[in-house]
């Protein structure tokens, strides 16, 4: 029983072999789908692949909707599961053994699982947030994302399981990232969703947290809605703490 890491890429000659170096060695295969790089992203993924023949590359034309990437990354894979990382994560390497021990763990018990990894927020090299719920990162190949930003994987009744796998993660460093314009990236693809999705309380929830970086006013009314659309006690709860955080 195999397993397979997947990412969705573009423009990431930054971090992506970086990223390729962590998790190389911890999954036996890699499918990287990029959707659109200008810059020196795919020459470094072909570098790689003359040496390890288990990573693959796709292409994905792209459509404002990062579940539909996702999706067709999960398509390419080719063992029973996967493990999901983007190009600006790093699996530390005394992590690097834990993703097929927790597979052979579920294998020995006969039972689907899904695995909320441990997401650490870097800035300049150090460790400033940790978030350890919320990122469900393992997870067998046959399940599906949903929604166009923010998207989650969709996981019916199957148990959803906490790990001890740290991922590192860059992508909010502004030091290296322009924060603002992927805030404003993310928050025309929520409003976009939510067009046709207005009663998903978690997708307002994200709204206002992307908002918050730009406009604290506008997001508290957001936070207003997200609470009016859900009587779910843990998002209610994420929402107090958002609004906590950013009033």
């Amino acid at each position: 029983m195999g397993v397979s890491a997947a990412m969705i890429v573009k423009d990431s000659e930054r971090c992506i072999a970086r990223c390729l170096d962590s998790i190389v060695n911890a999954v036996d295969e890699i499918v990287i789908v990029d959707t659109g790089s200008e810059d020196a992203t795919i020459a470094i993924v072909n570098q790689y692949i003359q040496k390890h023949p288990h990573i693959k590359l796709y292409h994905f034309k792209w459509i404002d909707d990062f579940a539909a990437a996702r999706n067709y990354s999960l398509e390419q894979v080719t063992h029973e599961w996967v493990f999901v990382v983007d190009s600006d994560d790093v699996l530390p390497s005394k992590e690097q053994t834990k993703v097929r021990s927790y597979i052979q763990r579920q294998k020995e018990v006969g039972q689907e699982a899904v695995f909320d990894i441990i997401y650490d927020n870097t800035v300049a090299g150090e460790i400033v947030e940790v978030i350890p719920v919320g990122y469900v990162r393992l997870f067998p190949a046959h399940l599906r994302y949903m929604d166009r930003i923010h998207e989650q994987i969709s996981y019916g009744d199957i148990p959803r399981l906490s790990s001890d796998i740290h991922l590192l993660h860059d992508g909010y460093d502004v030091n290296i990232v322009d924060l603002k314009a992927k805030k404003k990236r993310n928050i025309d693809l929520l409003i976009a969703s939510l067009q046709s999705n207005q009663g998903n309380a978690r997708l307002w929830l994200h709204l206002a947290r992307e908002m918050s970086v730009l406009d604290v006013p506008k997001a508290l009314r957001y936070l207003d809605i997200a609470e009016s659309k859900t009587s779910n006690p843990d998002l209610l709860q994420l929402i107090r703490n958002e609004r906590t955080a950013i009033s």
